[in-house]
């Protein structure tokens, strides 16, 4: 397999996820990670961004980020759906002499040396599994950190990605020895004091629009400082408005320095990708996001607008 052969071959890897990591792509960076000390290699694993306190239990949370340094001789890239989103590791893609990268967006524009890229997947993590399954290369700790990037990608299996092959490996990674109701409890029921209060405060804010079809959270910055959360602590309060029976498109408008907003689409159905793409964002069909700038008003208007030019209301 091209992915192991590259990796008995390196003496020193860097694995590289996207900004503002999730469980995909955090699940699938510790994967590779652990698949390189299997095979005896030094391997760093980065994001360009502070990591979510709510990961804080992953048993190798302290070793994300510990940057030191090239040369390296292998660049395993996950889960960004371009090369922008590596953020300023992009610079190693000319730097390093190996690159190889594992992805299931539709924006991918193939920017490795090697290419895994199937958006017909609900995750990396599930592209990753179907390729070291066969090999029987997932010991306990890959398959948790897959079963983690599996189960967060999908929505805990409810969103509309969700496929036969999804709930087959699930299984598999069970066999392997991921514990899936520990995890289940570290993942959806462990919320800190501080993100129940930033949820309030993302519940308080809430706009309905279109009869109540679409539902728009706003996050402003006074919100993370008074709740003692970071942007980081944001994932996840989309899922607040998704979660109301009447609404078919939900927003997080998360405000930023400079009158920037980073926007998160969900919908159950409509393509909110082409919203994120009226901004120069992309995603999923029913997952997407941008960044948008402007005053909030105005922001808020042609967010809305974006959503309703293509929605039969």
């Amino acid at each position: 397999m091209e992915l192991i052969d590259s990796i008995k071959a390196a003496q020193k890897i860097l694995i590289v996820g996207h900004m503002r990591p999730d469980g995909d792509c955090l699940g699938a960076g510790l994967a590779l990670y652990h698949l390189a000390l299997n095979e005896g290699k030094t391997a760093d694993v980065v994001y360009d961004s502070d990591i979510p306190e709510r990961y804080a239990f992953l048993p190798d949370f302290d070793v994300i980020n510990k940057y030191t340094g090239s040369p390296y001789d292998l660049l395993l890239i996950v889960d960004c759906g371009d090369d922008l989103r590596m953020g300023k590791y992009i610079k190693q893609l000319k730097r390093v002499a190996k690159s190889i990268q594992f992805d299931h967006h539709i924006t991918n524009n193939n920017f490795a040396e090697i290419n895994y890229v199937y958006p017909e997947k609900s995750s990396t993590c599930e592209i990753l599994a179907d390729l070291l399954l066969p090999e029987g290369l997932v010991d306990k700790t890959i398959a948790s950190y897959l079963y983690i990037g599996l189960s967060t990608d999908t929505g805990h299996f409810m969103h509309s990605n969700v496929t036969q092959n999804v709930y087959d490996t699930a299984s598999k990674l069970l066999a392997c020895g991921a514990d899936a109701y520990n995890l289940n409890i570290l993942l959806y029921r462990s919320n800190t004091l501080n993100k129940t209060k930033l949820i309030g405060r993302a519940i308080k804010s809430m706009k309905f629009f279109c009869d109540n079809s679409i539902c728009v959270i706003s996050i402003r910055p006074n919100d993370l400082v008074e709740t003692g959360c970071l942007l980081a602590d944001t994932e996840g309060l989309i899922d607040l408005a998704m979660d109301i029976g009447c609404v078919k498109v939900a927003v997080c408008m998360t405000e930023q320095p400079e009158n920037k907003y980073k926007i998160s689409f969900r919908s159950k159905g409509f393509n909110v990708a082409e919203c994120a793409a009226v901004f120069g964002g992309g995603g999923h069909v029913q997952a997407a996001g941008c960044v948008a700038s402007g005053m909030y008003e105005d922001v808020l208007s042609k967010i809305v607008k974006s959503i309703t030019d293509g929605m039969d209301v």
